[in-house]
């Protein structure tokens, strides 16, 4: 009897060790994977991000545009609204001169 005893408990402490090891592989190979999904997540996070930033660049950039292109078009209404204020006040500084010298 003491022999069978040896016996079951030396089979259960290699199979223990044997679940230890399949455990350990086991371990190892979720965590394999998870670091794969994890940098897969970061890939496309960062490629989203990227792709985001693009967009948001060139909205942006034709934000700046259009008020660039309406500052251009305020600043030449300005510019005719002045030249034409400039062609009256010519005429009246003519005709004060020729009356002066009349």
């Amino acid at each position: 009897m003491a022999k069978e005893t040896v016996q079951a408990v030396r089979s259960a402490e290699l199979n223990a060790a044997q679940l230890e090891k399949d455990a350990l592989i086991k371990r190892d190979a979720i965590l394999r994977e998870a670091e794969e999904k994890a940098k897969n997540m970061i890939s496309e996070k960062t490629k989203e991000a990227i792709a985001k930033a693009e967009i948001d660049l060139e909205k942006a950039q034709l934000q700046g545009k259009e008020i660039m292109d309406k500052a251009i078009i305020r600043a030449n209404q300005e510019i005719l609204m002045m030249q034409e204020l400039v062609k009256g006040k010519e005429q009246v500084a003519i005709d004060l001169v020729l009356k002066e010298v009349i």
